[in-house]
């Protein structure tokens, strides 16, 4: 009977020890997660402070410490209710993000600021994207030229040793990459310089072999792409259509934002199958579509006040009101897929930004720096 009662003892320990043993396993293991995804949050909230800053001082930066673990998966949502969140699809960390921002996940990302210019207003954006190289495959015309120095205009500069992130320029022709800064892809100085002396020949469709860190851009009146986004250079209203690779339909775009935006996501898929292309195009109009009506009624209102006690004389007034007159045609809400409401805005933007130019061009402004928000 002792026997059997120690031999029942022994069972008891081993199913306590085993059991014991599962506990601590099981409770080191979801400790050690809960640590990553705390850690990760944290390294989330650090980016959105870390582009805030650049936003606010419009000195760029080198973000490093998304290397520690994998954020490729990461991107900023988009919200007209709620306070973007930047988030990622294979992790419960996410952070909040209140400065507009493109971003593209890497290692190492480079930060800085820009600006789209309406004259009257700016709407200032940060972008954040690692390494890269923006292949250009023009058709050779002007237009594609003017389509490429408007993009590349708008894209970061890197140029200096404090940059360990590169963001550079090339050329496609047919089944060769071309780098025409002695033998090297160009900086966005050096490539602006060389799109200044305009088109030096028609090149042919590109054929060659791109990296994932490459971006393929190509240029022509004729877009069905098999790789990366093609652009049809814009009409007489500066609306155009531009296509991804492994999408249906064309995206409609009127400044060029929307044209880097596509570029800098290209035509890799994220898990669900949506280009990344698509979700930096989304973002940024989601954004700019709540912040253009409400800037405009803003500046509208300004302008009519200045209007109505101006110091310059009556021709100020007059074009003073002129201009709220037309910011007050506005809509508040603006479907960026339809092409003929572009027109209609672009139309009004293009009016406003000539009206606040004769402004300055007589005085009654001080400053050729619009209003930014």
């Amino acid at each position: 009977m002792i026997a059997v009662y120690r031999v029942f003892q022994m069972i008891l320990g081993v199913v306590v020890s085993l059991s014991l043993l599962y506990f601590l396993l099981s409770y080191t293991g979801s400790y050690k997660l809960t640590q990553e995804e705390l850690q990760k949050a944290e390294i989330l909230s650090s980016f959105a402070d870390e582009v805030r800053t650049v936003y606010l001082t419009e000195i760029p930066t080198n973000f490093t410490h998304f290397s520690r673990y994998d954020f490729s998966s990461c991107f900023v949502e988009e919200s007209v209710k709620d306070i973007p969140q930047i988030r990622c699809e294979d992790s419960p960390a996410t952070a909040s993000i209140e400065t507009p921002v493109l971003f593209y996940p890497g290692e190492f990302v480079f930060i800085s600021r820009d600006v789209l210019d309406y004259g009257w207003w700016t709407f200032g954006y940060a972008e954040a994207m690692p390494e890269t190289v923006f292949v250009f495959s023009p058709d050779g015309t002007g237009a594609s030229w003017d389509v490429m120095t408007d993009m590349v205009r708008h894209l970061p500069d890197t140029y200096g040793e404090w940059s360990i992130v590169k963001v550079e320029f090339a050329f496609c022709d047919g089944d060769y990459l071309l780098y025409p800064c002695g033998g090297r892809a160009c900086d966005r100085g050096d490539f602006l310089s060389m799109l200044g002396s305009g088109p030096s020949g028609s090149l042919l469709p590109c054929t060659a072999a791109v990296k994932n860190s490459t971006r393929l851009v190509t240029i022509s009146n004729s877009c069905n792409p098999q790789r990366g986004v093609c652009i049809m250079p814009p009409n007489a209203k500066g609306v155009g259509n531009a296509f991804v690779a492994g999408t249906s339909g064309p995206y409609v775009y009127k400044d060029p934002l929307d044209l880097v935006a596509l570029a800098i996501g290209g035509s890799g898929k994220d898990r669900m199958g949506k280009t990344w292309a698509e979700k930096l195009y989304v973002y940024k109009n989601t954004i700019l579509a709540e912040r253009l009506p409400m800037a405009a009624k803003i500046m509208a209102r300004r302008f009519q006040l200045i209007a109505d006690d101006v110091q310059e004389g009556p021709v100020c007034g007059n074009v003073y009101i002129e201009l709220a007159q037309v910011l007050a045609t506005i809509p508040d809400t603006v479907d960026y897929d339809d092409l003929g409401k572009m027109y209609d805005l672009n139309d009004k933007l293009n009016e406003a930004k000539a009206i606040y130019g004769s402004l300055l061009d007589m005085g009654c402004e001080r400053s050729s720096e619009g209003y930014g928000m």
